[in-house]
């Protein structure tokens, strides 16, 4: 029976929950224990009803429980019907011992207690065998230390002790008595000479501070003072890293008195003290220091990607080629990498206005400077009295004037109303504009153009009378009403004027 539960899956608990009858009566049907049945004469129809649950035969699956477990039925209504004889019960009782249901269940499927020797595992008995060594040890080792420590040994020294009485503070008690001891000797009274002890005056004297004239002082920071930053400490090394070299000779420099600027490179003239540095391509330092009035220094043709920057920008103007322009900007303001080179230079500042710089005109009369020659990207202007042009913006536009060699001779953004006057050169200059449809042309008392179409760039195109007369017509005022205010405020379209 027990091999048709296993084959159909069946557990003691299924089977109780199918059939209503206990697991353990079940668990007693296979292993053929009547005892475990409070009334026997329930156990036929058990063993039947639990042999039909199996797919068995009922009666012979009961008659071969009866043959194996020696059990029989009870016929009438005798005693034997509906109970076991106590004189069958008790031989049975007697042989077994009393037991406490809970701590030991006649339940088959019922786990049993463990034992308390196999509750210990032999590992957990090791590991406390080494950590008591390791505590016992650690013990003993701080144990061990603290004796050394508090050990102390005396070793034997060649040198003898200094006798006190070789030392001068106690040198004239010694003389007194030595005097003394003669007297006596004198008298007959003693037979030899007595030292007596020191005193704790002549101590006294002996450990008294000796007095200075001049009281020693010595400074609270004097530890930290004395230190030399070039020997110890985080800069010692400082000599030796490979540091940028910095032009600090004053040969540099032009004396004051009378000379003349450099007619090629770029040249930083101070006119009120300013620090100045001045950084290669590589951002290395090439110079820098605090220029006094009136100096004056010179970028190597080396250094062709310099930049410059300066604390006080309303002191440091700089020329172009023997000539003047600034200063670098707005005074109390700081300029910082602003390209050393003549054609940025040149489009980026104005040229110097001496009237409104007095110690910049005091400077130049000192260096001996002659104004008079050209800006450095500047094409050389016609002496004769050519007709010209005048860029004209109705809106605001941004604008690039080129001399014929690439050089900007004019770049900003010019806003609604403003007018610019083109040189007028051996070979005229180049246009190039970002809103085309808001620059015009003022020519011969008339105004052409636009440039282009709205929204749209011209490049590189020809600012010559003769070129723009047969490129553009006459603009329309009714096109663009812009154009018409700004004609109207400016009053340079009319033939009559």
């Amino acid at each position: 029976m027990r091999g048709e539960r296993a084959t159909l899956g069946k557990s003691l608990l299924d089977v109780q929950r199918e059939l209503r009858i206990k697991a353990s009566y079940i668990a007693a049907i296979e292993n053929c224990d009547p005892t475990a049945f409070d009334t026997p004469g329930f156990i036929a129809g058990y063993v039947r009803s639990y042999a039909r649950y199996l797919g068995m035969d009922p009666d012979d699956t009961y008659a071969v429980f009866c043959a194996e477990s020696g059990f029989e039925t009870a016929h009438g209504m005798s005693d034997a019907a509906s109970s076991r004889k106590k004189s069958e019960i008790a031989p049975v009782a007697a042989k077994v011992s009393p037991r406490d249901p809970f701590s030991q269940p006649a339940l088959p499927f019922a786990p049993g207690d463990d034992s308390l020797l196999s509750r210990i595992e032999p590992g957990a008995i090791g590991s406390t065998l080494v950590l008591a060594l390791l505590l016992g040890g650690l013990g003993y080792g701080g144990y061990a230390v603290l004796q050394e420590v508090q050990r102390v040994q005396m070793a034997p020294v060649d040198q003898t002790p200094v006798v006190l009485s070789d030392l001068d503070p106690l040198q004239t008690s010694i003389e007194t008595a030595d005097s003394s001891a003669t007297r006596a000797d004198t008298g007959g009274a003693a037979a030899g000479v007595f030292t007596p002890p020191a005193t704790v005056e002549a101590f006294d004297r002996l450990y008294r501070p000796q007095a200075l004239d001049v009281p020693v002082l010595i400074a609270r920071d004097a530890p930290i003072s004395s230190l030399d930053p070039n020997s110890v400490g985080a800069f010692a090394q400082v000599a030796t890293q490979n540091l940028p070299n910095v032009d600090l000779e004053p040969a540099a420099f032009s004396p004051t008195g009378p000379s003349t600027l450099p007619q090629d490179g770029v040249t930083v003239i101070a006119a009120r003290p300013a620090w100045v540095r001045i950084r290669g391509a590589d951002r290395s330092v090439i110079f820098e220091r605090v220029m006094a009035a009136g100096e004056t220094w010179t970028v190597p043709a080396s250094e062709p990607d310099a930049l410059l920057n300066v604390g006080e920008s309303g002191a440091v103007y700089l020329a172009v080629n023997g000539q003047t322009i600034g200063p670098v900007g707005p005074s109390g303001t700081v300029t910082s990498d602003l390209p050393l080179d003549g054609p940025t230079l040149a489009a980026a500042l104005e040229p110097a206005d001496l009237q409104n710089d007095q110690d910049l005109s005091r400077v130049l009369a000192e260096l001996g400077t002659d104004q008079s020659q050209p800006t450095i990207g500047q094409p050389k202007i016609l002496e004769d009295s050519a007709p010209g042009v005048t860029l004209v913006a109705v809106r605001p536009a941004w604008i690039r004037v080129r001399a014929a060699d690439g050089t900007v001779i004019y770049e900003t953004i010019m806003n609604a109303g403003d007018t610019y006057e083109v040189p007028i050169t051996e070979e005229p200059p180049t246009l190039r504009v970002g809103e085309s449809g808001a620059v015009y042309f003022a020519m011969n008392g008339q105004t052409y153009g636009p440039a282009g179409a709205r929204g749209s760039v011209t490049s590189n195109l020809a600012l010559s009378v003769d070129q723009l007369s047969q490129t553009y017509s006459v603009a329309s005022f009714e096109a663009d009403s812009d154009l018409a205010r700004i004609v109207a405020e400016l009053e340079i379209q009319q033939p009559a004027d």
